[in-house]
C-alpha cells in the first residue's frame, strides 16, 4: 500500500512540476532512450544470467525484464534537487515515468508465458498490453484534468482544494488501473495538465483558466517526501544480507546495467548538444525501485521455479543502482557550485 501510495504522490508531483512546451520538445528523445534502454538492459542482463549463471531462457528473461527499467520514485526526487536544464529534467522525467510502467507490463508477460507454458504471440501481447494501457492512462489523464482544471475555478478560495485535489488523483488512479490503464501514466498527465492549468485549457479554446499556486506545488512537494520515506523504509525491511554470492552477483549486474544504459544514453543523444554534454548524468540515472520491488514479491507469489531467488538480487540491485545515482547527483550538485560565478 505504502509503495502505490508512493508511485501516485510522487509521479503527480513530478507532473505538476513539468512545463508543456519542455515536455513537447523532448518526448521523442524520452521515448527513444526508454526503447533503447529497456532492450538494452533486458538483453544483457538475460544473456548474463543464461550463459553465465545457467538459469534457463525464461528465467533469465523474466529477470532482464524486471530490472530493465528505471524508477520515477527515485529518478524525480533526485533531478528535482539538482540543477539541470530544463530539457535534461524533461527527459529524464518522462523516462523514467515510461519505464515505470513499461517494466512491470513486460515483466508480467513473461511472467504469464512461464505460468501458462505458451509463448505464442508473446511480443505482440506485450506490445499491444503496453499501447493500450498508456494511451488509456493519458487520454483519461488529460480529460480529467482539463474537467478538474474547470472545477478547481468553482473552488476557488476554498481551504482544501489542495487536499481534495489529491484525493481524486488516488480515487481516479484506481479507477484508471480497474479498467486495464496505467494509473502511472495517469498521475504524470493529470499533475501535468493543472501544472499548465494556464496553457492547457487555451489549447482546448477553454476560457476559464486557473494557474497552480506554488503553496499547492509545496504541500505536493512534502506529502511525496513523506511518503518516500516510508518507502525506503519498505526496500530496508525486505533487504537481507542471508546469501553474500547474491549481493557479489547484483553488483556485477549493476555495472552491466550501466554500461547498457551509457550504450542507450549515446544513441539516444545523436543529433543534441545538450543531452551528449550531459550523458554522464543521464547514463547514472538508471536506479531501480519501486516497480522492481514490487515485481519481485508478485514472482514469489507465483510458484515459478525459483521464485525465491529473485527478491534478494533484486532488491541489491535497487540499493546499488540507487547508490550510484545518488552520489552522481552529489558529484554533479558539488560541480555546479563551482562553476557558479563568484
Amino acid at each position: 500500500m505504502v509503495a502505490t501510495l508512493a508511485l501516485v504522490i510522487i509521479l503527480f508531483d513530478g507532473g505538476l512540476n513539468l512545463y508543456l512546451n519542455r515536455i513537447l520538445g523532448s518526448a521523442h528523445r524520452a521515448v527513444l532512450l526508454v526503447f533503447l534502454g529497456t532492450e538494452i538492459s533486458m538483453a544483457a542482463t538475460a544473456a548474463f544470467a543464461y550463459y553465465l549463471l545457467e538459469w534457463g531462457l525464461p528465467n533469465s528473461l523474466l529477470l532482464g525484464a524486471i530490472v530493465s527499467g528505471t524508477s520515477p520514485s527515485i529518478v524525480m526526487p533526485l533531478i528535482s534537487r539538482a540543477r539541470v536544464t530544463d530539457e535534461i529534467s524533461s527527459v529524464l522525467s518522462l523516462d523514467s515515468a515510461l519505464n515505470g510502467a513499461s517494466v512491470i507490463i513486460i515483466a508480467l508477460v513473461v511472467l504469464d508465458i512461464m505460468s501458462t507454458g505458451t509463448a505464442q504471440n508473446g511480443l505482440a501481447v506485450a506490445g499491444k498490453a503496453l499501447a493500450i494501457e498508456f494511451s488509456l492512462g493519458a487520454l483519461i489523464g488529460v480529460l480529467a484534468g482539463i474537467l478538474w482544471l474547470w472545477v478547481l475555478t468553482r473552488l476557488r478560495g476554498e481551504t482544501y482544494d489542495d487536499i481534495l485535489t489529491l484525493a481524486v488523483v488516488f480515487l481516479l488512479y484506481f479507477i484508471v488501473e480497474s479498467v486495464n490503464g496505467s494509473g502511472v501514466i495517469f498521475a504524470l498527465v493529470f499533475g501535468l495538465v493543472l501544472g499548465n492549468g494556464v496553457r492547457v485549457p487555451k489549447l482546448f479554446t477553454i476560457r476559464r483558466t486557473i494557474e497552480r499556486s506554488e503553496i499547492m506545488k509545496k504541500l505536493h512537494s512534502q506529502i511525496s517526501f513523506f511518503i518516500r520515506t516510508f518507502f525506503f523504509i519498505y526496500l530496508g525491511l525486505i533487504l537481507t544480507f542471508n546469501e553474500p554470492r547474491l549481493i557479489i552477483l547484483s553488483i556485477i549486474l549493476s555495472g552491466l546495467l550501466l554500461f547498457s544504459r551509457y550504450l542507450a544514453v549515446l544513441a539516444s543523444s545523436l543529433g543534441s548538444r545538450i543531452l551528449f554534454a550531459n550523458r554522464r548524468l543521464l547514463t547514472t540515472m538508471l536506479a531501480r525501485g519501486l516497480s522492481a520491488a514490487v515485481v519481485a514479491q508478485i514472482v514469489v507469489t507465483s510458484e515459478i521455479p525459483n521464485a525465491s531467488v529473485y527478491p534478494g538480487i533484486i532488491i541489491a540491485i535497487i540499493l546499488v543502482t540507487v547508490l550510484i545515482s545518488s552520489i552522481e547527483i552529489l558529484l554533479f550538485a558539488r560541480q555546479a557550485r563551482a562553476e557558479e560565478p563568484q
